[in-house]
């Protein structure tokens, strides 16, 4: 019996693209949502944690497509591939956004998170010079922080999530 050319399998990396995506689209609306009511979606507070939980769920969806266009299994290793690529295709595309948005758009936006983090080491007691020393070293590394620890929170959603998610072939050799 042949099969039909047109229902190609998924693969890790078109599964992980399509929904790494998908998820940059819903994470810039998300921070358009949070800035249009006046938050602010650099700053941390428990909003973030719906981001976080967005992409879990889009990462649970993007294993579900994956076992539903295949042949019903994903091994960790897949699962965690495909988590891995979307989280890091939304963190690449969001980041482009949120950098093209805080130079261009709203020039403003990081200067209250610079302020909000100067009042509160100021409520703690430092040092004028040790505020000025750590806001200058914030601002230059602050993209830099924003990538390594979106990539490193990405591995760890993506390992996560693919332990509950993985459905073993049980006719896979090993």
């Amino acid at each position: 019996m042949e099969e039909n050319a047109t229902t190609a399998k998924p693969t890790v990396l078109s599964t992980g693209l399509k929904y790494g995506l998908i998820m940059a689209v819903v994470s810039i609306a998300f921070s358009m949502i949070r800035i249009a009511l006046g938050s602010n979606p650099f700053q941390s507070d428990w909003k973030g944690w719906i981001g976080a939980v967005i992409s879990i769920a889009l990462v649970v969806l993007a294993h579900k497509s994956f076992k539903d266009g295949g042949d019903g299994f994903m091994s960790f290793g897949q699962g965690f591939g495909i988590g891995f690529v979307s989280i890091l295709i939304s963190l690449l595309v969001g980041g482009i956004f949120s950098y093209v948005y805080t130079h261009f758009v709203d020039t403003g936006i990081l200067e209250e998170v610079w302020q909000k983090t100067a009042d509160d080491m100021e409520a703690k007691g430092q040092s004028q010079e040790t505020i000025d020393t750590a806001l200058t070293w914030t601002k230059k590394l602050f993209w830099v922080f924003y990538f390594v620890f979106g990539g490193f929170f990405s591995v760890i959603i993506a390992l996560i999530v693919s332990i509950f998610t993985q459905k073993k072939n049980p006719e896979a050799s090993v």
